[in-house]
């Protein structure tokens, strides 16, 4: 018969980290941290407690591969995710240029107009501006980035440069 501390794969991380609590609290009390808890299930070759942290990990970067699955360049929310998300990002920027520029950036399917109507919703320094303006900075936002990071690229050594077209750099010897 099953332990009742066994590893069940449909099992969620809270569940799986209460469980390790209670291994923790029952098997390892003496230990003053989870490393040191850790280490004496090791010494221990306790499997049970050793697959279960496993798949806590396992289950941890999961949530984190899941938590920025949404900003993927084949990922599609819906309109209610991209608000939120877009509100969110409207909150957490002091000023409009970095705000659009997170918005444009992690909502690239979403159309320009779409953004723009958005941040207009979100943004009290936005809403001076027209639908117009705000698709207008939402461009220059994305192309200025991009030229401005090209052209970084550019000035590094080894890195390709466009063929200058003035004649005096033609070597003709």
């Amino acid at each position: 018969m099953a332990d009742s501390h066994s590893v069940n794969p449909s099992q969620t991380l809270p569940e799986l980290e209460a469980a390790l609590a209670k291994m923790v609290h029952e098997r390892y009390f003496e230990a003053e941290s989870d490393d040191e808890a850790e280490m004496q299930a090791l010494a221990a070759k306790d499997c049970e407690y050793l697959m279960t942290r496993i798949r806590c990990l396992e289950l941890s970067l999961k949530a984190a591969d899941d938590e920025l699955a949404w900003i993927g360049p084949a990922a599609r929310s819906s309109p209610a995710q991209s608000l939120r998300r877009i509100k969110a990002l409207c909150g957490r920027y002091p000023d409009l240029f970095s705000a659009m520029q997170a918005v444009a950036v992690t909502h690239p399917g979403v159309s320009r107009e779409m953004l723009a109507m958005a941040i207009k919703q979100f943004r009290r320094d936005a809403e001076a501006y027209t639908q117009e303006d705000l698709v207008g900075l939402l461009t220059c936002v994305t192309h200025g980035a991009l030229q401005a990071f090209e052209a970084v690229l550019r000035t590094r050594k080894g890195a390709d440069r466009k063929a200058a077209a003035l004649p005096w750099g033609k070597h003709t010897d």
